[in-house]
């Protein structure tokens, strides 16, 4: 069985909508959907937000389903000015911004306690073709599944694919002046949310194989709550279903 978690109820409203045999089981204060997607059997919930409520929703897939790989899909603000709304990004690296033991002698910050990580790795395969399904989305399937007049309002013309480091903390990046911090300690970055990089290390620590795919909802800034508002009504649901069923 696959799991698959979204941080969006749009997004997953609209996963749900594909599969076919459904159940639905609550499991404490979560609403598991189980069915079939492409005839592959799958668990899919919404993982709620910042990095407790993705680890717990992580955990509980695992622990309960016997669940072979978890794929997570949302959106997040994009770092660098080179990223635009509408950009995938493919996570293949995931570190914890607001991680900081650097107080502790031997610890470094964005470093992991006890695992002496700074940046856990997505499962490779799963990176491959990851990156084919968006492709094959943007080229075969977007036109007819997003209005135009949708794109152009937010100024999505030519999204492009993207493949790096993503930063999880339990903020959501606003301003310039922390924007500017990120991109200074951590050149690489590409994208911040809130969830990725603790499904990543609950996946790391049960030897899961994992991935992470990202929509450029905002670019992080001082416009964000505006921009992020309108992507994830109008685009950001049709996006990720459509990856995720490419994918499965």
């Amino acid at each position: 069985m696959i799991g698959i978690m979204s941080a969006m109820h749009e997004e997953l409203n609209r996963i749900v909508a594909m599969l076919s045999d459904v159940t639905e089981e609550k499991v404490g204060h979560k609403l598991v959907y189980l069915g079939k997607l492409n005839n592959k059997k799958v668990a899919v919930v919404f993982s709620g937000w910042g990095k407790v409520a993705a680890a717990t929703t992580s955990t509980m897939l695992i622990e309960r389903y016997t669940i072979s790989q978890l794929i997570f899909t949302g959106v997040a603000g994009g770092v660098q000015s080179h990223l635009n709304i509408g950009d995938i990004v493919i996570g293949k690296f995931f570190v914890q911004h607001d991680m900081d033991c650097a107080g502790v002698l031997g610890i470094k910050r964005f470093e992991i306690p006890l695992l002496s990580l700074t940046e856990i790795p997505s499962t490779e395969d799963l990176q491959i073709k990851s990156e084919k399904a968006a492709k094959d989305y943007l080229d075969f399937d977007l036109a007819g599944d997003v209005e135009k007049e949708e794109l152009e309002n937010l100024n999505i013309n030519s999204p492009i694919i993207h493949c790096g480091l993503i930063a999880s903390g339990d903020q959501f990046i606003s301003s310039h002046e922390k924007l500017q911090e990120l991109r200074e300690a951590l050149p690489d970055l590409l994208a911040v949310e809130m969830e990725g990089a603790s499904v990543a290390q609950v996946a790391y620590e049960y030897d899961l194989p994992f991935i992470v795919i990202r929509v450029i909802s905002d670019k992080a800034d001082d416009e964000s709550l505006i921009d992020f508002s309108r992507f994830i009504e109008k685009v950001a649901s049709h996006f990720t279903a459509g990856i995720i069923k490419r994918l499965i």
